[in-house]
């Protein structure tokens, strides 16, 4: 019945829809709780929310406190009644995750981007993975949903192409993501931006009972945000996902790689670690780094996150730096959107210092909002919370109502 929402629009498919959406979001919850947010009546929502038992998507969940009567049903969505796969297609990494419908992950693949992954054997990697995936997991291939896709890389969404492939170890990527997985794999295929969906996944999976308004924010190769604002995301066409990266932070900065000086991407972005790294090296610092390599160009982003790791004193003191600077950006970001929860994300996050550096400094910028209470945590899974978002998106196609 999940894959006839969209193709139903009969009052009463739009109803059942409306009330998966909600078990999806309260579950576990009552049948007053829903006849209260629905307007139903408590015949036609008993009638209406046992045909979706009867279907297989929602189920009894048993944890409901009994107060002397008949215990109170509250009902919660089957998570294995259909699969997603959520994909993170990086410059450094292809990420397929099996998901089920609370973006649990039950399987995991990753295929290291090497000089031989152009875009087809990488789109192939990703086909080969969902037949695996499925059939070590004895899963029916009618059960799968369909394939979402997160990229970091900018791309045209009509042409369904990544647009910046310079980045990439091998060519071969233009091509068509969403046509090519779509006619390899037989199921609706979808694209997004990677930032915007790990807001989502974040959102869906550890907040939407609490707020309606939260950042996500990241630091790697470039420095990104994405928001939800009143429980929707912020999405715009513009390309403009890496903006939070060009906040200007000094004015007499330095000079980033759009041409201006001062932005928050040359100082907090892993490029911006690596130079800064490199240039205390020339000037005499000592380091672990020195001890493995002989030729300082040769230091690569991987070498210094290792460095971090045996707690390297000149990389922890670069990277609090960074941090600093990357909480004075997210302060200023946090005063125009003005969420209640930052969630960090990103690959120095679950580094050491980074997040409780940049958590710090932004805290330090706003006490004068000491009432505000703007809550920063890290992200639930910073490696695959992309992936997890992609695979979001597919479900929410099929439950979750656009907006005009």
């Amino acid at each position: 019945m999940l894959k006839k929402f969209t193709e139903l629009s009969s009052p009463k498919a739009r109803n059942l829809k409306l009330l998966y959406s909600l078990v999806r979001k309260l579950g576990p919850v009552k049948i007053n709780r829903l006849t209260e947010l629905t307007g139903f009546k408590h015949v036609t929502c008993a009638r209406l929310l046992e045909e979706l038992v009867d279907e297989g998507l929602i189920y009894d969940s048993g944890i409901g406190k009994s107060s002397g009567g008949r215990k109170p049903l509250m009902y919660v969505i089957k998570p294995d009644a259909y699969y997603l796969i959520g994909v993170e297609i990086t410059s450094f990494y292809t990420t397929v995750l099996l998901l089920d419908l609370k973006l649990n992950i039950v399987s995991v693949e990753k295929l290291k981007m090497t000089a031989e992954c152009t875009g087809e054997y990488t789109l192939n990697y990703i086909t080969a993975c969902v037949n695996q995936l499925l059939i070590q997991n004895n899963i029916p291939k009618d059960k799968l949903l369909g394939i979402g896709v997160g990229l970091l890389d900018r791309f045209d969404a009509e042409k369904g192409m990544i647009t910046s492939t310079h980045s990439f170890p091998a060519g071969g990527w233009d091509i068509n993501l969403v046509d090519y997985l779509t006619q390899t794999n037989n199921v609706p295929v979808f694209l997004d931006n990677g930032t915007d969906l790990a807001a989502l996944a974040e959102y869906r999976m550890n907040y939407w009972q609490d707020t309606e308004n939260i950042v996500f924010v990241s630091s790697d190769i470039g420095i990104r945000c994405g928001t939800i604002s009143q429980g929707r995301l912020v999405t715009n066409k513009f390309e403009m996902e890496d903006a939070f990266g060009h906040i200007i932070i000094d004015i007499d900065g330095r000079r980033c790689s759009c041409g201006a000086y001062g932005c928050l991407q040359a100082y907090s972005s892993l490029p911006a670690i690596r130079d800064e790294v490199l240039r205390l090296l020339k000037r005499g610092k000592a380091s672990l780094l020195q001890e493995k390599l002989s030729n300082m160009e040769d230091i690569n982003f991987y070498h210094i996150l290792n460095a971090l790791e045996q707690n390297d004193s000149l990389c922890l003191e670069v990277v609090e730096e960074a941090a600093y600077y990357f909480g004075v950006g997210l302060s200023n970001l946090i005063f125009l959107l003005r969420p209640e929860i930052v969630i960090f994300g990103g690959t120095l996050v679950p580094k050491p210092l980074f997040f409780e550096a940049a958590a710090k400094a932004a805290s330090n910028r706003l006490i004068h909002y000491s009432s505000a209470k703007i809550k920063m945590v890290k992200s639930s899974d910073a490696y695959n919370i992309v992936a997890q978002g992609a695979g979001c998106m597919v479900l929410d196609y099929y439950t979750e109502e656009t907006p005009v």
